[in-house]
């Protein structure tokens, strides 16, 4: 049967007349390659298939590209679309590499195991023995393979092709969540001891990064930690089940891909309680959904660090693709002007490093920090070797990193000032208060300043972003007074209500 037609542009994909029956799951191919599976919602009055892009994907999608819809093994819809006035073909690869991309189970885009090669997945799996050996051997945690590491192997032995990292955890020899916690951070120092780099998501989940090139990786491991507490199992990130219906010990060899790896001892018990009781019946479309009690507990015992990283992430890989322009926001140009000459700033928040570089050109001192490594390996490789400023990296969602700051800043023996642009348009809750309190240490010095810029309305951030947002200025404010600190100055943008607010914060005497 012929092909029906399909439409689309830059928010929507509209299949007229494709018969997928609402429910089942299809996948949409660019170019010839699948790179989304959904499943498809009621038809439209006038029986059409239509449904919005994922907002990662929605936001990327421009020139023209050659679409197709399959359903149950078949192609049943295909067309040439354009997404704008861009003449150039659309193609979903990473920035920087051009290596293939597709919507992964988070809605977020990301490589997958599929086309890749071989070699690659067996570098994977090399380096998750290596590990699985060395926190053996330095803290006796007994690594296990977990996720969908573990759920391609049990159906027929291999990693799923779909996948797009090794997923390993450890049951905890503790019950109390601040333990766990404790040894999570344990485990982190011993992997850092041992030349790891390391992301931690959360205070049970650590991701271990393997680089590729200067802006990417070629592959990552995370390290899940599982524990029990008041008769309940707990599987970070999501699972929440009766401890007695998840038997993980004892740890029993498992086929993976040729090679034999720890796995659990009932590996369908935790597969039911990761994936639910369907999780022997494949499903492309999968997404996880965290029950209310499971993510109470995870949030507040647990919390998330990672808020957006791998936005920004992406984000910078795009900008540098593309060529980073060299120009300073209008906070760097008013911050260099006023500051007393040779001045030492922190930097927070500093992308790929421009505003760093302007203040350092004009005779500043900079020590500036992001969690965004692609930004912090572009910036030190283009934009530190003439001096003045150096490029480390910062989550300031976590206390201890901003503590690590308030130490670097206090060995630098100096008044410190600080320059933040639209920094507290992407910090979560938690940022807010850790860098707020950093800001009020380092501004107790006579004559310190910060110069901060806020958007407060229009477009700030996209779709996909979670806290890239309009900051409410009332409670800005309120904010800047709890941690004793006040708006000196007030520089709002353009005509009319202002969109971004130019500040110059300092900390409130007694």
């Amino acid at each position: 049967m012929r092909a029906a037609p399909l439409t689309a542009d830059a928010q929507r994909l509209v299949i007229p007349d494709a018969r997928i029956p609402s429910g089942d799951a299809f996948s949409v191919l660019l170019g010839g390659r699948r790179i989304w599976t959904v499943r498809a919602p009621e038809r439209d009055d006038d029986g059409a298939l239509s449904l919005a892009w994922p907002p990662s994907l929605a936001e990327r999608l421009t020139g023209r590209a050659r679409l197709a819809v399959e359903h149950a093994g078949r192609e049943v819809a295909a067309a040439t679309v354009a997404f704008d006035d861009d003449p150039s073909e659309f193609v979903l690869t990473e920035p920087g590499t051009g290596i293939p991309q597709v919507v992964n189970k988070w809605g977020r885009i990301a490589r997958s195991f599929e086309g890749r090669d071989a070699v690659l997945i067996e570098q994977v799996l090399d380096e998750a023995e290596r590990l699985i050996q060395v926190l053996h051997s330095t803290l006796g945690i007994d690594l296990f393979v977990t996720g969908g590491t573990l759920l391609g192997p049990v159906r027929n032995g291999r990693i799923l092709p779909h996948d797009d990292d090794a997923d390993l955890a450890y049951l905890s020899r503790h019950t109390n969540p601040s333990d766990v916690a404790l040894e999570s951070f344990g485990i982190e120092r011993t992997l850092a001891a041992h030349g790891y780099e390391t992301v931690r998501h959360s205070s049970g989940h650590l991701q271990l990064l393997f680089p590729g090139g200067t802006v990417t990786d070629r592959f990552y491991l995370d390290i899940f930690t599982y524990f029990e507490c008041d008769g309940w199992f707990y599987g970070t990130f999501h699972a929440r089940e009766p401890a007695e219906t998840v038997t993980i010990h004892p740890l029993k060899p498992l086929a993976v891909n040729g090679r034999m790896l720890p796995g659990p001892a009932e590996p369908a018990e935790l597969l039911a309680a990761i994936y639910g009781p369907s999780w022997e019946v494949p499903d492309p479309t999968f997404a996880f959904v965290t029950p209310p009690a499971a993510f109470r507990r995870y949030y507040w015992w647990l919390n998330h660090f990672d808020v957006d990283r791998e936005n920004w992430e992406d984000h910078h890989r795009a900008e540098i693709e593309a060529g980073p322009g060299r120009a300073p926001s209008g906070l760097a140009v008013a911050a260099a002007g006023s500051l007393p000459a040779s001045s030492t700033v922190l930097d927070l928040g500093c992308g790929l490093g421009t505003d760093a570089r302007y203040l350092a050109d004009h005779g500043h001192r900079v020590l500036a920090v992001d969690y965004s490594r692609p930004a912090l390996a572009w910036a030190k490789e283009h934009l530190a070797h003439d001096g003045g400023v150096s490029f480390e990296r910062a989550n300031l969602t976590m206390a201890r990193h901003a503590l690590h700051l308030r130490k670097r800043c206090a060995e630098l023996d100096t008044t410190v000032h600080v320059h933040a642009n639209h920094l507290f348009n992407a910090l979560s809750p938690l940022g807010w208060d850790t860098t707020l309190m950093l800001i009020k240490h380092l501004l107790a010095a006579p004559g310190s300043t910060a110069f901060l810029e806020v958007g407060v309305a229009g477009a700030e951030g996209s779709a996909s972003w979670v806290e890239y947002q309009p900051v409410d200025w009332r409670r800005f404010q309120e904010q800047l007074h709890r941690y004793s600190l006040s708006v000196e100055e007030q520089d709002d943008d353009g005509a009319g209500a202002a969109t971004s607010r130019r500040v110059l914060v300092r900390r409130e005497r007694a």
